[in-house]
């Protein structure tokens, strides 16, 4: 059930006005039934499934908390683990074997069937990070239905972002409805489809044909096409966690922010920390200061680095080219490092800044041809056809207008006007926004799109 399709508008509502209707103690068992839906509406399979691998690490953190036996830390990590690296790695491999024709085991012929459940990574690095603090004494209790309710929350189950128990728990039962609350809901979901629907999916048409026959266009195009690539991942990923965070808000919780306007950011590690932030910090938190942080060595401190950042890239999927998007990344923090330290942005003059800000954003679109293509040869073959002097050009009228828009969406974020300068204006800014954002997408009549990082 995607965010921006009218079955998702009718269960919203459907839930909302449950959820509300009903007394105060009675509202987690609403959002759990709905939530259980949200996810059974995809595969009833792989619900039950989904609830096992809950269950599971429920136990584990109840031994951990009763017993404090290093054995069920274990448990619970590992299985959850071999539960990801079965569906997104080895079956994904199996698979591809099978297709090839290297592997025709009869008993294996039933593999082909399966699909990558949906929202696995998401929820596996929850569940972890939950039975790590368990282990860490950051809590001394867990119920079973917070618990539950904590992993299933619709708004963020599918694809984050991705959060910690004390961004939720102290929230369970004081959700309240206030006017704050339902403005900056209203304001994120607009946010959220502009994004997604006005943005993203438009750019979508314009560069999909490039990036199925890169020949058949001129270098220029191919140059474009990098950076509509990266405003489109960023209007698709951030339209959905806008969109998640809207429908929290009007559920009465605020959950945790995931981008801060990443393409402004003068250095790696800025952008880092304002690029799916909730990632970046459970990376720090469980695998980066586990490995010694910054109280190891020089070099030690850049090979960290690079392990984290080529681990993330796996994380996002199961090709070889998502492992060195993720390794260059690293490449490029480790020599920022070694170079200038740590870039502080107060310390740069508007120039520095506008040419620091260029560089970063230059190197992600091009490491984003890691994230789009899934191999070596096809990468080759596009960035070989930038040296195209004849082809098609993508030029649309509308290209320049969504490219020019998804910066100014930067921009704002980054000035945070809504939160800020415009706040008094807001009752007056709500209805225009949603009359205007309305006839955009009447206008558009747009199929309904999938949301790129529901494939992770």
């Amino acid at each position: 059930m995607l965010f921006n399709s009218i079955d998702y508008l009718y269960f919203f509502i459907a839930c909302y006005s449950i959820y509300w209707i009903l007394p105060s103690q009675f509202r987690k068992y609403v959002l759990i039934i709905f939530s259980l839906l949200f996810y059974g509406y995809w595969s009833g399979s792989f619900l039950i499934h989904f609830i096992t691998f809950i269950v599971i690490s429920h136990f584990c953190v109840l031994g951990i908390l009763k017993t404090r036996k290093k054995i069920y830390l274990y448990l619970g990590v590992g299985l959850n683990l071999i539960n990801l690296c079965f569906f997104k790695y080895i079956l994904t491999y199996l698979q591809y074997l099978m297709i090839e024709g290297e592997l025709s085991l009869p008993i294996l012929q039933s593999l082909s069937e399966f699909v990558l459940p949906l929202a696995i990574s998401f929820y596996t690095f929850q569940m972890i990070a939950y039975i790590v603090d368990a282990w860490r004494g950051k809590f001394t209790e867990s119920p079973f239905m917070n618990f539950l309710l904590f992993i299933l929350f619709f708004p963020q189950l599918i694809a984050g972002p991705i959060m910690r128990h004390d961004d939720f728990y102290d929230q369970i039962d004081n959700a309240k409805l206030n006017v704050d609350f339902l403005q900056r809901g209203i304001l994120h979901i607009i946010s959220g489809l502009v994004k997604k629907v006005l943005i993203a999916d438009q750019l979508a048409k314009i560069i999909n044909p490039v990036y199925m026959n890169p020949g058949d266009y001129d270098g220029i195009s191919i140059l474009l096409t990098t950076v509509a690539f990266s405003f489109q991942v960023y209007g698709d990923f951030s339209g959905y966690t806008d969109l998640a965070r809207g429908s929290a808000f009007l559920l009465g919780y605020e959950i945790p922010e995931n981008f801060r306007s990443p393409f402004l950011s003068v250095s790696f590690s800025e952008l880092w920390s304002r690029w799916h932030y909730t990632l970046s910090t459970w990376i720090r938190d469980y695998l980066y200061i586990p490995l010694g942080g910054n109280r190891v060595s020089e070099i030690r401190y850049n090979i960290n680095t690079i392990v984290v950042m080529s681990l993330s890239g796996l994380w996002h999927g199961n090709t070889y080219t998502f492992f060195l998007w993720g390794f260059f990344h690293g490449i490029f923090l480790s020599i920022e490092r070694i170079a200038f330290g740590k870039p502080d942005r107060k310390s740069m003059s508007f120039g520095k800044k506008i040419l620091a800000v260029l560089w970063v954003f230059a190197i992600f679109c091009i490491l984003a041809t890691f994230f789009r293509i899934d191999s070596l040869n096809k990468i080759y073959i596009f960035w070989s056809s930038a040296l195209n002097q004849t082809g098609k050009f993508i030029y649309r009228p509308d290209f320049w207008g969504l490219m020019a828009v998804s910066y100014l969406l930067q921009v704002l974020e980054f000035k945070n006007y809504f939160s800020n300068k415009l706040k008094p204006y807001v009752n007056w800014i709500i209805p225009v926004l949603i009359f205007l954002v309305y006839f955009a997408l009447i206008k558009i009549e747009s199929p309904v799109e999938t949301f790129i990082y529901f494939q992770f």
